[in-house]
């Protein structure tokens, strides 16, 4: 049975502030699967160590450093053998990040580049712990200038446009769409092979080549992603399982606790805290 449920953690998301999500954890020893966002990820490693994977590279953090990775980078961050860590993650719209680089740079920004994933910068560190200690208190005004003053060094240092999204081979973009489009009855890998003329296992080469996670792998991810945002939006759990894929809620719990290291109680109760205010 899965520990996650033991650990102390908790969202912030409010409908004020639609494009950002906060998440933190303390004491955790929880393992993910590799696995990506649609967002511009941001961590901060407040405790402890971890190890995080991305593109074929090991990178280890600790205590003040931070962790950047693109919308859609696959990755995996998880605890040091023996050690627990404590971390805060924020979680950013690429849209509204495009649209601030867009005013920065004051020419229209169609994708976002991150120059490194291992951050040491103790200056966008305290900002990250000010953003944190203003939206845990439900200042949204604070965190509007705090977000913002975050951003800035960021944008600055470590996330730039780009001059095209990223350089993944043409049928993994199709690929990636056909099942995008088709969360709920992913067609088999077999079909799949037979539409694009290859054998099974050069198209999971394929794409794993350019994505980090596998076809089914992607499914999965990208089911857990909708019934995030499906709990976000207030689905019950038995709802947002079923809706993003997950016929089995005993399924729906294993596979979210394995790509989040939560459970969706867990992340059903943030709302629960945050909706009103």
């Amino acid at each position: 049975m899965s520990s996650a449920h033991l650990v102390r953690q908790c969202y912030w998301f409010s409908p004020a502030l639609p494009w950002l999500e906060l998440r933190s954890t303390w004491q955790s020893r929880q393992s993910y699967k590799t696995h990506s966002h649609q967002q511009l990820s941001l961590g901060l490693i407040e405790q402890g160590g971890t190890c995080c994977r991305s593109l074929e590279r090991d990178h280890r953090l600790q205590a003040g450093d931070l962790a950047l990775f693109a919308p859609q980078q696959a990755h995996s961050c998880n605890p040091l053998p023996g050690r627990a860590r404590s971390y805060h993650m924020l979680y950013l719209d690429e849209a509204w990040c495009r649209a601030r680089l867009t005013q920065r740079c004051g020419y229209p920004v169609g994708a976002l580049r991150v120059s490194r994933l291992h951050i040491r910068d103790e200056a966008l560190a305290r900002d990250f712990r000010a953003l944190v200690a203003v939206l845990t208190r439900n200042d949204l005004a604070g965190a509007r200038l705090w977000l913002h003053r975050l951003t800035d060094r960021l944008f600055d240092r470590y996330c730039q446009p780009a001059d095209a999204p990223g350089p993944a081979h043409p049928l993994t973009q199709r690929l990636r769409q056909r099942l995008q489009d088709n969360l709920l009855a992913p067609p088999s890998l077999a079909t799949l092979a037979a539409e694009f003329g290859l054998r099974e296992e050069t198209l999971i080469r394929r794409f794993r080549q350019d994505t980090g996670i596998t076809p089914k792998a992607f499914v999965t991810n990208a089911r857990i992603e909708y019934a995030r945002r499906l709990i976000r939006s207030g689905s019950p759990l038995a709802d947002a399982g079923y809706q993003s894929g997950f016929s089995d809620q005993s399924h729906f719990h294993k596979m979210f606790v394995q790509y989040s290291a939560a459970t969706p109680g867990q992340y059903r109760l943030a709302r629960s805290i945050f909706d009103n205010k």
